[in-house]
């Protein structure tokens, strides 16, 4: 499983998709957002709806939901030109940091501060939620260095959040490409996994694995340039072909 990416939300989506189509019903993917967030509930696992929106979605999106049950999830596309998303392919790298975690374990640790209403966390959940907003006009604005600032704000958000999310080696291979990126921070519950940058020089995988390769603990890291998917969750039949 690739931890932190949100695999396994879209590894059920996918699922579900496939049964929902063989057995004949119509669905878009925002059913599948709420059907996999039911499905994690089933299997305790613990995990929401970002990971679905991010993953089964294409491009680039914001979800919201108002704190009420039944929860209602609605995504909105952010709008930003092609020139922004090329831009955006050349300075975002995904680093795995070669530490495993159980996201389950971290993700008790939020809801349990969240039910102990604490200022602390009432209040940096609020700021989260701003956060994605100005983030979201940041990439619609195509203003990247602003982007990688809310990614910083984020991960001292989640920090907040879920001590101890952070891990040694993380904090110093962060330290490491501090001058070099706009922002950075791990993906999913954190406590490793991906790790997510955005570079201030386009095309920068190899500039990141020669400044990782300084670090001690970073053996077994990898590196990987990647691009914004631009059709999300496709399902498709193919006819059957008879054998010669």
């Amino acid at each position: 499983m690739i931890q932190g990416l949100g695999t396994s939300s879209i590894l059920a989506g996918a699922v579900i998709a496939v049964l929902w189509k063989a057995s004949g019903k119509t669905f878009d993917n925002l059913s599948l957002i709420h059907a996999v967030l039911h499905l994690e509930q089933m299997l305790t696992t613990g995990g929401g709806w970002q990971d679905q929106v991010g993953g089964l979605m294409p491009a680039l999106n914001i979800g919201r939901s108002e704190g009420k049950l039944p929860l209602k999830v609605t995504v909105s596309p952010i709008q930003v030109s092609k020139e922004t998303q090329q831009t955006f392919d050349d300075h975002f790298v995904l680093v795995y940091t070669g530490k495993t975690r159980l996201a389950r374990n971290l993700l008790q640790d939020v809801i349990r501060n969240w039910y102990g209403r604490l200022p602390q966390i009432v209040t940096n959940c609020q700021n989260l939620k701003e956060n994605a907003e100005v983030c979201a006009k940041a990439f619609q604005e195509g203003n990247f260095e602003k982007v990688g600032d809310c990614m910083n704000i984020y991960w001292t958000q989640k920090k907040v959040m879920a001590p101890g999310c952070e891990p040694q080696l993380v904090r110093r291979m962060m330290d490491a490409l501090l001058p070099h990126v706009y922002g950075q921070a791990l993906a999913g519950a954190g406590g490793g996994g991906f790790m997510y940058i955005l570079t201030k020089e386009s095309g920068a995988v190899q500039r990141v694995k020669d400044i990782l390769a300084g670090v001690e603990g970073t053996e077994n890291i990898t590196v990987h340039s990647v691009s914004l998917d631009q059709t999300g969750l496709e399902v498709t039949v193919e006819d059957d072909v008879e054998e010669s």
